[in-house]
């Protein structure tokens, strides 16, 4: 699976921190004289100067950020927050404190915390670049967060943001069409990745999240030349040959589908998500024993997968092994209760053993399911006119 790209500062705390000491209005001679220390590398002259300036003007926000400046260089960084954030009581919209502050919490891994002051920042200083490279970092690494916890609705709206002032950034881009791809959003998710593999069109991260999303839009050819084209550069990529198996599965190619998730397994053995295609594949092709074997091979490396799990109660069904179909398929049911199938053949298991009334309330449960994937698909399909419908999800 996919994830949002860790975000990385590229610019240098000393560099950066001076730049924008540059926006600073006019000054008294002993901050112009602090700001040459600081410039020049003096630093304990210069804060030695400036912490006996602000004795006597404690109200100064330009002393106060040129301190945070030099105590930053310092690598003191918890007294040149405190520092940032003095002078921002003083003047809360003074934008080389929120620019530096933003800067200081990027550069320790509090993106959250850093967006706001440099979307403040941003706000009256639309040309400075450097700053706008700041927002994009906090605004990935906050998304970031937001998708770990599970929040992909407040990642969405991060990256929209961050996009509404920065539209041409190629990592929010391609962050953006990761997740709208996730969220189901493939209009939006196929107009970010198009324009994402403009600004690069040779990145590879690019190329694979486009071909993820035509295979979601059900445009198996293009999908097809992506992902071959990704595996030329990668052909040692274990998750780019399981998703190459799956466009091949989705246009009916079995035979080559197998080859590639064998091939994911030989690149990394782990692959439970391939053991179980091929799982799936078999039971496809009536061989029941090499569905249920690889099927537990998925189940050996992911016990819960409730996938595997319904390969192996279908096989069982099949082969009228009854009971060992129940205790499989109610397995899947409480593993992966979405996946259609596993409901529809647990209800046919239980019929099988007797159990009419249980059997009925599963045959209830699948059909009501069958009946909304129905409905999603003819939503899908106003996406991608005249294509085959997907697989049933998992």
């Amino acid at each position: 699976m996919l994830r949002l790209s860790t975000p990385v500062l590229n610019c240098t705390v000393a560099g950066l921190l001076m730049g924008a000491l540059a926006a600073m209005a006019q000054t008294p001679d002993a901050l112009q004289l602090s700001r040459s220390l600081v410039e020049h590398g003096k630093l304990a002259e210069a804060s030695h100067t400036l912490e006996t300036y602000l004795q006597r003007h404690p109200e100064s926000a330009d002393g106060w950020t040129l301190l945070g400046v030099a105590r930053a260089q310092q690598n003191e960084s918890a007294k040149a927050e405190e520092c940032f954030r003095k002078a921002l009581t003083i003047e809360p919209h003074l934008v080389p404190a929120e620019m530096n502050l933003g800067h200081l919490l990027l550069d320790e891994s509090r993106p959250s915390e850093a967006l706001p002051y440099l979307a403040e920042a941003m706000q009256s200083d639309r040309g400075n670049n450097e700053l706008r490279d700041m927002l994009v970092n906090a605004a990935e690494g906050t998304a970031l967060e937001q998708r770990t916890r599970g929040d992909r609705d407040g990642a969405m709206m991060t990256l929209l943001s961050a996009k509404a002032e920065a539209p041409h950034s190629f990592p929010i881009l391609l962050d953006l069409s990761i997740l709208e791809d996730e969220l189901r959003l493939l209009r939006d998710a196929d107009h970010d990745v198009l324009e994402a593999r403009l600004i690069r069109p040779k990145d590879l991260k690019a190329l694979y999240a486009e071909a993820r999303v035509k295979m979601d839009l059900q445009d198996i050819p293009a999908a097809e030349q992506d992902m071959r084209t990704y595996l030329e550069a990668r052909p040692d990529d274990a998750t780019a040959h399981y998703g190459f198996g799956r466009i091949l599965q989705m246009a009916q190619r079995p035979a080559e589908a197998k080859a590639e998730f064998e091939r994911s397994i030989a690149l990394s053995p782990n692959q439970s998500e391939s053991y179980y295609e091929l799982g799936q594949i078999a039971l496809d092709n009536g061989e029941y024993d090499e569905a249920k074997r690889q099927a537990r091979n998925a189940l050996d490396r992911n016990p819960k997968h409730g996938g595997a799990l319904a390969v192996v109660g279908i096989a069982d069904f099949r082969l009228k092994q009854y009971d060992e179909a129940v205790e499989s398929l109610q397995a899947a049911v409480t593993a992966a209760p979405e996946y259609q199938p596993a409901h529809y053949y647990y209800g046919l298991a239980l019929a099988k053993t007797g159990q009419k009334e249980a059997s009925e309330r599963e045959l209830k449960v699948a059909t009501q399911m069958a009946d909304e994937q129905n409905r999603r698909e003819a939503q899908r399909s106003q996406l991608a006119p005249g294509v085959s419908s997907v697989p049933p999800q998992r």
